[in-house]
Parts: structure tokens; C-alpha cells; sequence
């Protein structure tokens, strides 16, 4: 192990086999500074991502068909992903807050139906 200091190797799980596989990694993983982008269905019918979608596909880039195609996907990625932690998008975290403090209203007698309301319209953004 002196002589390659960052190598890794990693145990595998034995699972359905009396063998278990071993990773050996002779440098460290080094991750993207970024988490992954995942495309909420809701943001489909969104006028915003629609708007960026527009302006990324009408954008001129020189290249063969694929790498204009790359080129477009990866900008329309990184528009995405400013956009969505920019907070104008319901996030999960957004929606858990929201569903409790509806079920925590119509725990409350006499039940307030025009707080529920304007919660779920909120929701539905």
C-alpha cells in the first residue's frame, strides 16, 4: 500500500453467493460538484421551462448534428438546474411542508377551509 497510497478497495456485499466481488480503485473517486439534475414531470407544462427549452433549441451551434445535440442538452441541463435551486420550483422538501401544514389545519376544529384552499392551489403550482 506504500507504493500506490491511494488506492481503495472496496467488499462487496455477498448477497445470493458464498463469494464476495472486490473493487480495486487505484485512484480516488472524485465526484461531480453538482448532484444530478432530475426532470420533474410537473416542470412539462411549466411556462418557464418551456421559455428555456424554446431559447436553447433556437440557439445556433456549429458541430455535426450530434454534438449540437450535446451541446443544446447540456446548456438546457445547467438552465434547468440554476432554475430549480433558484426555489421557483415546488420541491419535495416544498410539498412535505405544505401537505403537513394542510393536515395540521384540518386537525384544527373549526376546520379553516380557506387556508386549505389557498395550500392546495400553492400545491398545485
Amino acid at each position: 500500500m506504500d507504493t500506490y497510497p491511494e488506492t481503495l478497495v472496496k467488499h462487496f456485499t455477498d448477497q445470493g453467493s458464498d463469494h464476495r466481488a472486490l473493487l480495486l480503485a487505484d485512484k480516488p473517486y472524485v465526484g461531480t460538484s453538482r448532484p444530478l439534475l432530475r426532470f420533474d414531470a410537473c416542470w412539462e407544462d411549466n411556462p418557464e421551462v418551456r421559455a428555456m427549452v424554446n431559447y436553447v433549441w433556437q440557439e445556433e451551434v456549429q458541430g455535426t448534428p450530434v454534438f449540437r445535440l450535446w451541446e443544446r442538452l447540456k446548456k438546457l441541463r445547467h438552465l434547468l438546474y440554476d432554475w430549480s435551486r433558484a426555489g421557483t420550483t415546488n420541491s419535495l422538501r416544498n410539498i412535505k411542508t405544505l401537505q403537513a401544514e394542510i393536515d395540521r389545519i384540518k386537525s384544527i376544529h373549526p376546520v379553516d377551509w380557506d387556508a386549505i384552499r389557498t395550500l392546495e392551489t400553492e400545491l398545485s403550482l
